[in-house]
């Protein structure tokens, strides 16, 4: 591809520039004596302003900096009093009417009089200027700044520049265009002058039949570099607002907390995100947010978005609010983080949409030029098809988001092509628009009946045709984002991303998650974009069907299923160990390997790359596990290795560090927390408990659970500390209710460490006396693998504790003699079950459960089952004789120790 020349190199652009700007220099500054001698109009001066960057723009591109600088000092001077809103009085219109003579080229104090604007605009406006790379350091920066200096980074996403200046001129068949002119010189728009149509837009990728040669502007536009998307959500620290941190956390955003809504206030003046979000508690300050982030939005021609949750379904009031401030979307009482995060999926199209693909059917070639130039001019891919004939081939191929079809051609008019291509399942809902000079109001209607979408009448304005394709097709995409898959709706065991990373979530939060066994597995076709490619759209996704039925043969009963991109899949396993989900994924690839999937012969074969992380290796939350499996796939071992074998060395290099120093600062600065899930009798006891967990959030919005926290304080010995903080937390909490006049009891893990701490006894004997907490309401819960490894010191240490009057729970029991045993040497008052229990979906391990709880009941313990999900796992369990549930379904851990225990035995 060849480069295009600089701007101050083309003899007739050159010409174009000494003749025409300042002409439009001139126009300027006489708008501007008008605008101060015939009263102030706020919509007049904004567009005053607009128009001075935008010329300003022109004279930077054509080297000439001089120009360009008066312009942006005459812009600066309009936006003192735009940016915030002022009503200048006749002192300052008149000295505004003075500084307009800026633009007077005949002067020779132009020069002198841009440097002395500074100190005049610090008198009378009263902020400081400064003089730095080239242009006044203003309370308001020239608009796209940035673009002229290499050293500053580009917006994170690219736009137009500001639009050419343009002159509608007659187009063959009575349609308009907008020729565009460069400093008001025409340039003819033909096919041999393509080259150079719109020298200031952004350059769009070339058309399926243009070569690589018409995209001369390629070399001229800054490097596109993105950076992280920054997101700030202001809420109470409700467990909702947590919820949808860790969720935003997944979807890539770094978090940025600040300390209410002043400090949200003073960090959008200075920064700007690219999602701001607030709660129900913070919408009074909806309309000063939304100004600010307007603010941002124009300092940096960036998209942020704004989002509102939480107002009531009846407050229509605050819902307007929220809208008139600019905000993006205003979820009403979300029910779960899912809700939020699904809307804001299909508000974040921001960087990463694909610029919009628009196939033109036109017979005439000029007709077809003219839509391709505007089109391509604002962005958008397109491909013009001249035979009728020629269009069902190209449909997979080019795969539009719309077509722009002429109603009469040869061979096959539009209505008989629109007939064949909704017989394509792929193309049903694709908007068809026709474009034509037909006057027939009643062929209108048959072009409508056969499938089109819309009809645009010749000749139309530019304007006019980008609106109509526009807003077609962001609807189209906004459609297909909210509608679920095909797979998704008629295939079972297959779910939304979302959805796994719940589940995954949640299996996280659970005690046990670091020995369950289970995993992620991370399914990726190999050479999908050339697959596509080579198969069109249609026969790449009867692949991607037939691809998930081979992975659903091998699906278990309890595993989940989801799509995640383009060829590649997430795959969750609960309940098998590691070596079977490593045998697992070799099926898969074999069974992939073996199926017939009626390719051309020139197609690469099909084949999938699988990597895989357990959970057993607690490498951290569920976008970590997802990420860790995801590089094990990318970065596969020796050639001699299985794909798969890659993830045990991938999970092996997390560092543990970084959870090391968490423990520590937390210890350090007591900034863990606890959350509450209750313990629920299934035989109408209303007796108030509750499972204490521990939680711990750092700067950077990262929240680790007990199951990430445990290992890492016990790796650094500090796992004795945790305890102890457990421990105070919960007796404090215990007052707090004592003092409500209620009576909880507390169920806190305690590790083999603080059992062997000689000084334990004691030090539990003085907080319970120190605080008058009664010893019963404290069950610690004591795992059975510690107390198989050290029995009689567990046993020395669970009589002492009996002495005081503290209740002790044995967890992770599993049936068999050892259990016996334990329960005929230790004075435990609860046992709790392994999680397999509920996790039995067949009733495998009733009898064997059974023999358990007997064995419990005859000595007098209670049974408590945990991570129970599911309301027939409850029933089951209930069955079996088991007395307490604890788990999700009966509710999620809360910050507060808070449950209707009545409701839930009504």
């Amino acid at each position: 591809m060849q480069a295009s020349e600089p701007f101050s190199r083309r003899p007739r652009l050159r010409a174009a520039h000494v003749t025409q700007i300042p002409l439009r220099t001139a126009d300027l500054r006489e708008r501007g004596k008008r605008l101060c001698e015939m009263g102030w109009d706020i919509n007049a001066a904004l567009q005053l302003a607009e128009d001075a960057e935008t010329l300003a723009s022109t004279c930077r591109q054509l080297d000439d900096s001089t120009t360009a600088k008066r312009l942006e000092s005459f812009a600066e001077n309009l936006w003192v009093l735009l940016d915030p809103p002022v009503i200048p009085d006749a002192q300052m219109l008149a000295e505004l009417s003075t500084r307009f003579d800026i633009l007077d080229s005949e002067r020779s104090d132009v020069d002198a009089a841009v440097a002395a604007q500074d100190d005049r605009q610090a008198t009378l406006f009263g902020y400081a200027a400064a003089e730095d790379n080239g242009f006044p350091l203003l309370v308001r920066p020239p608009s796209r700044y940035w673009q002229r200096y290499a050293s500053l980074p580009p917006a994170s996403r690219l736009e137009p520049m500001p639009p050419p200046i343009v002159e509608v001129v007659a187009m063959p068949g009575g349609l308009e265009l907008e020729q565009t002119l460069i400093d008001d010189v025409p340039l003819d728009v033909t096919e041999d002058t393509a080259p150079e149509f719109d020298l200031s837009m952004p350059p769009a990728p070339p058309a399926a039949d243009q070569d690589d040669s018409a995209d001369l502007t390629a070399d001229t536009e800054p490097e596109l570099i993105e950076g992280p998307r920054k997101a700030c959500h202001l809420h109470d620290a409700s467990e909702l607002g947590v919820a949808i941190d860790l969720q935003l956390g997944m979807l890539g955003y770094e978090l940025v907390h600040v300390d209410g809504i002043d400090a949200l206030k003073e960090w959008l003046s200075r920064s700007t995100p690219s999602l701001v979000m607030l709660d129900g508690e913070h919408l009074p300050f909806i309309e000063e947010i939304g100004a600010l982030v307007q603010s941002a939005r124009t300092r940096t021609d960036q998209r942020v978005l704004l989002i509102a949750h939480g107002a009531g379904k009846s407050d229509l009031a605050a819902r307007l609010r929220a809208m008139r401030a600019g905000c993006d979307a205003c979820i009403v009482q979300p029910e779960n983080a899912e809700a939020v995060i699904d809307r804001l999926r299909q508000l974040d199209i921001g960087s990463q949409t694909e610029p919009y693909r628009i196939m033109i059917v036109e017979d005439d070639r000029s007709q077809a030029f003219f839509a391709e130039s505007i089109l391509r001019k604002n962005g958008m891919q397109t491909l013009a098809v001249g035979e009728a004939v020629d269009v069902l081939d190209k449909l997979d191929e080019f795969d539009p988001d719309l077509i722009l079809m002429d109603l009469n051609m040869p061979v096959c008019n539009g209505i008989e092509l629109t007939a064949l291509i909704r017989e394509r399942e792929a193309y049903i809902s694709t908007p068809i628009v026709f474009l034509s000079g037909e006057g027939d109001t009643e062929k209108h209607f048959e072009a409508l009946s056969a499938g089109g979408d819309d009809f645009l009448t010749k000749p139309i304005a530019p304007r006019h045709l980008i609106t109509a394709v526009s807003s077609r097709v962001k609807r189209a995409r906004l459609v297909a984002r909210r509608r679920p898959t095909a797979a998704a709706k008629t295939t079972p065991n297959v779910h939304d991303v979302a959805q796994i990373n719940t589940r995954l979530t949640e299996m996280l939060a659970m005690e046990d998650a670091a020995t369950r066994p289970g995993g992620v597995l991370f399914i990726a076709l190999e050479c999908s974009d050339e697959l596509r490619k080579r198969l069109g759209k249609s026969r790449f996704s009867v692949l991607i069907e037939k691809l998930i039925d081979i992975l659903k043969n091998r699906l278990g009963k309890n595993d989940m299923l989801a799509r995640s991109g383009e060829g590649e899949f997430l795959l969750l396993n609960p309940d098998r160990p590691t070596a079977a989900l490593d045998v697992l994924a070799r099926e898969l690839r074999e069974d992939v390997a073996k199926a017939s999937f009626d390719l051309p012969a020139n197609a690469t074969e099909v084949a999938i790359a699988i990597g895989l992380c357990a959970f057993t290796q607690a490498v951290g939350d569920a976008r970590a596990m997802i990420d860790v499996a995801e590089r094990a796939l990318l970065d596969p071992p020796s050639a001699n290795e299985p794909v798969v074998s890659a993830v045990a060395k991938a999970a092996d290099e997390e560092p543990v560090d970084p959870i090391v120093a968490a423990v520590r600062k937390g210890l350090a600065d007591s900034a863990f927390r606890t959350v509450f899930q209750p313990i629920v009798s299934l035989h109408g006891e209303e007796e108030k408990q509750f499972q204490a967990l521990l939680r711990l959030s750092t700067d950077d919005g990262r929240v680790y659970s007990a199951t990430e926290l445990v290992p890492a304080a016990e790796s650094a010995g500090l796992i004795a500390e945790v305890d102890r903080w457990m421990l105070e937390n919960c007796l404090d909490t215990i007052v707090e209710h004592l003092g409500a006049g209620e009576n909880v009891r507390l169920f806190v893990n305690q590790s083999a460490a603080s059992m062997r701490d000689p000084d334990r006894i004691d030090w539990m004997r003085h907080a319970l006396e120190s605080r008058r907490v009664p010893a019963a309401q404290l069950s610690l819960d004591l795992r059975m693998q510690d107390a198989s490894a050290n029995l009689a010191g567990t046993i020395g240490f669970a009589l002492a504790m009996k002495q005081i009057g503290v209740n002790l729970t044995l967890s992770g029991v599993e049936a068999g003699d050892q259990v016996t045993d334990m329960l005929m040497h230790l004075p435990v008052d609860f046992i709790r079950l392994s999680p397999r229990y509920a996790n039995d979906r067949n009733g495998d391990t009733s009898k064997e459960l059974r023999d358990l709880v007997k064995l419990a009941h005859a000595s007098g313990r209670k049974v408590i089952a945990p991570r129970v999900e599911e309301a027939r796992v409850a029933a089951s369990l209930w069955s079996c004789g088991i007395d307490l549930i604890q788990g999700n379904f009966v509710q999620e851990a809360t910050r507060d120790a808070t449950y209707d225990f009545q409701v839930a035995h009504a």
